[in-house]
């Protein structure tokens, strides 16, 4: 070997132990210097433990980014378990519940109460909502009791009280206490899972409970966050709300983690963070809504927190893993067009009222033709979201179903709004022409039936018995298509299916001979004539018939309806998730046919009685109305005929853009429900005018 080769590969050595050498003492350095009251606190501690920090929930926006829902940040009281009496010293535990409870009560403010026995006006009785806290009380890991789910509400409060050691106070008072020490129980409450007493705490509260730390020991405050609405009335069933997990959502997300563990090629720090962001009983929950569709993104990351306790008492905190927030769910609703639209269907609802003894109530649905992007869709009447909780058990029981979402999950019979469906399947199926007339004497004969008509037309074409609503036009229609034909176009126009859209919808009803005999009955020829014009067993929800619109407005293509338009992270930098316009099938017409259709629905703005509600609107529109006929019942018990008024429609006609349909119970008439459609398309594109204007570039704005 070489002298310069050895030479070399001393130097090298050298190098190599000396670097090692600094690494050594840059590291006990940092360990003796940076770290050091860490070490020697960990090393003197009573105590080392780690608990989950929960993450805030990511916000929603509408599709300009204006927030729709956001965080507070607002106050938890909470039981540390570390702190907390123990359960060996259960009187002192009793006495600091007892003194906080009063505290709350004297405030008029209200804790968390989850045990399944309440009193209802002086009897206790079992909480129907809560039947697997009351399964989980009485069974084997609680109360134990002989008679198992049979027990009486007063023998399961006996054994409370004797397990909890409450003989001294009141049974009302027990039964107080005992909700809180059932809801450790049943929540698991140990180091890692602290107990929360009491939600959204007010300040003053807050500064009461601080002060009197000595007197509770181990009650903490922490900043936790809570949703925040822009408009708590506007978008309700949209948003959804969140609330505490169930038994049964619990198990299902339970389910879900196992299924996730069950994975091979899972890292031990995939496992570990698996499992720390598994759902707690404790947890918050999206319940309904975009909230509930998007709980996944929305949820966030746990953390983790350690807590280190020093013989001397000195309590030090540190992150393992910081939380992170939720997802950004960007939506595709414009919150400006979304109160539009909601003013305009109150004000016509109150307006175009046929019964005083039935209330009003609607739904509209706006999209965009040429994506499926649903702009506004609005359900009235609505409710405060804020107060959902606290007044369910009367929205639940209003006859006027506040909760319910009409614009996705109601099914009507869309009456003549269905003309324009079987007026394309007929010239398609070139029954008729362009120039094809049929004669409207006012009434028809089927069989041994007679069918009307609301009037007279005499001679008509297609055009026009779309612009007049003619029935015995459709009639004729329906008689030589029969229903299996016309069946094939509503279904590629999709009527009486999902559309997809993300919350959960109606799937509706095409009549067919099919579901006739499904339901022991017998189709008729009369069957067929009535499902021509909109009537029989035919039942769509507003957003099939804006899709419906919508693939007969661009010439016949049908996307699925949607209503997020992204997923962002917390801080907006990157794309998580984006929607892209999803086609669902394509009608393969004529484009000559098509535009016979949207030619007839032109006129129908016109020339028909919804001409009022356009004389003065800013784009030329092509629509058509309907009024179908159901039985009610008023609160005396009498059976009444009331209306449901429709409208559909597109604009512009000649490029179009966007749809819309109107629903009105209780209707006076379908062309009165046409003014929503036209107070939005002038909302919509006297903005969408002037944004272009300001848009435009190298042009100075005087």
């Amino acid at each position: 070997m070489s002298i310069e080769l050895r030479k070399k590969r001393r130097i090298i050595g050298t190098v190599i132990i000396g670097a090692l050498f600094l690494f050594l003492v840059l590291a006990v350095g940092k360990n003796q210097l940076i770290d050091g009251d860490k070490h020697r606190a960990e090393a003197k501690s009573l105590s080392v433990s780690a608990s989950t920090v929960k993450a805030s929930r990511g916000e929603i926006l509408d599709s300009n980014g204006n927030p729709l829902v956001m965080n507070r940040q607002g106050n938890s009281v909470v039981f540390k378990y570390s702190e907390f009496p123990s359960a060996k010293d259960q009187e002192a535990r009793n006495e600091l519940i007892y003194s906080l409870i009063k505290l709350f009560e004297e405030n008029k403010l209200e804790w968390v109460d989850r045990l399944p026995i309440v009193y209802d006006k002086g009897k206790l009785i079992v909480d129907k909502d809560k039947t697997a806290e009351f399964k989980f009380m009485v069974s084997e890991s609680m109360l134990e009791l002989e008679e198992g789910e049979k027990a009486s509400p007063e023998q399961c409060l006996d054994a409370l009280i004797e397990r909890y050691k409450l003989e001294e106070y009141s049974r009302a008072d027990a039964r107080k206490i005992a909700s809180v020490c059932f809801g450790m129980k049943y929540l698991g409450f140990s180091t890692p899972s602290p107990y929360t007493f009491a939600e959204d705490v007010p300040v003053e509260i807050v500064s009461i409970i601080m002060e009197m730390s000595e007197t509770y020991p181990g009650v903490e405050v922490e900043s936790v966050s809570y949703r925040e609405y822009n408009d708590t009335i506007s978008y309700s069933h949209l948003l959804g709300v969140v609330g505490s997990i169930s038994a049964e959502e619990y198990e299902s997300e339970q389910k879900k983690l196992e299924d996730k563990l069950k994975d091979d090629s899972l890292t031990a720090t995939d496992i570990t963070a698996l499992k720390n962001n598994a759902y707690s009983l404790n947890d918050k929950y999206g319940k309904s809504g975009i909230e509930g569709a998007m709980e996944s993104y929305l949820r966030g990351t746990n953390g983790i927190k350690t807590t280190t306790i020093a013989s001397d008492g000195t309590v030090y905190e540190d992150y393992l893993v910081k939380p992170q927030q939720g997802a950004t769910v960007v939506t595709t609703i414009r919150a400006d067009l979304q109160k539009v639209a909601a003013d305009a269907l109150q004000d016509m609802l109150v307006d175009n009222r046929k019964s005083a003894y039935f209330g009003t109530a609607g739904a509209v649905v706006v999209m965009d033709c040429n994506t499926g992007a649903i702009l506004a869709s609005v359900s009235l009447p609505t409710y405060d979201i804020t107060k959902y909780f606290e007044d369910y058990d009367t929205l639940s029981k209003d006859l006027s179903s506040p909760l319910w979402n009409r614009a996705l999950q109601s099914a009507y019979a869309p009456g003549s709004t269905l003309k324009p469906a079987i007026a394309l399947a007929a010239l398609e199926e070139n029954n008729i022409n362009i120039n094809s007339s049929c004669y409207c004497g006012s009434s028809y004969v089927l069989e041994d039936q007679v069918f009307k008509c609301l009037g007279s037309h005499g001679y008509l074409n297609v055009t026009t018995a779309l612009e007049k609503s003619c029935n015995i036009f459709f009639f004729e229609m329906g008689k030589e298509l029969g229903i299996d034909k016309m069946n094939k176009y509503c279904n590629l126009l999709g009527l009486g299916q999902k559309t997809g859209v993300e919350l959960p919808e109606a799937e509706g009803m095409l009549a067919s001979i099919a579901n006739k005999e499904a339901a022991g009955q017998v189709w008729n020829p009369g069957d067929t004539v009535q499902a021509a014009i909109g009537q029989s067993d035919n039942l769509f929800t507003p957003v099939q018939l804006a899709n419906y619109v919508s693939t007969i407005a661009n010439g016949g293509t049908r996307y699925k309806p949607y209503m997020i338009k992204s997923v962002l992270s917390s801080d907006m930098t990157e794309i998580i998730y984006e929607t892209e316009p999803k086609v669902i099938n394509t009608l393969n017409c004529s484009e000559k046919n098509l535009d016979i259709v949207k030619q007839g629905m032109r006129q129908v703005i016109v020339n028909s009685s919804c001409k009022y509600h356009f004389d003065d609107c800013v784009v030329a529109a092509a629509g058509k109305t309907g009024t179908s006929q159901v039985k009610r019942t008023t609160a005396s018990g009498v059976t009444m005929t009331c209306n449901n008024g429709f409208f559909i429609s597109f604009a512009p006609y000649e490029n179009p853009e966007i749809a819309v349909a109107v629903v009105a119970e209780n209707a006076s008439s379908g062309s009165g429900t046409s003014v929503v459609a036209a107070e939005i398309y002038n909302y919509y594109f006297s903005q969408k005018e002037s944004v272009d204007v300001l848009q435009t570039p190298n042009t100075l704005i005087g």
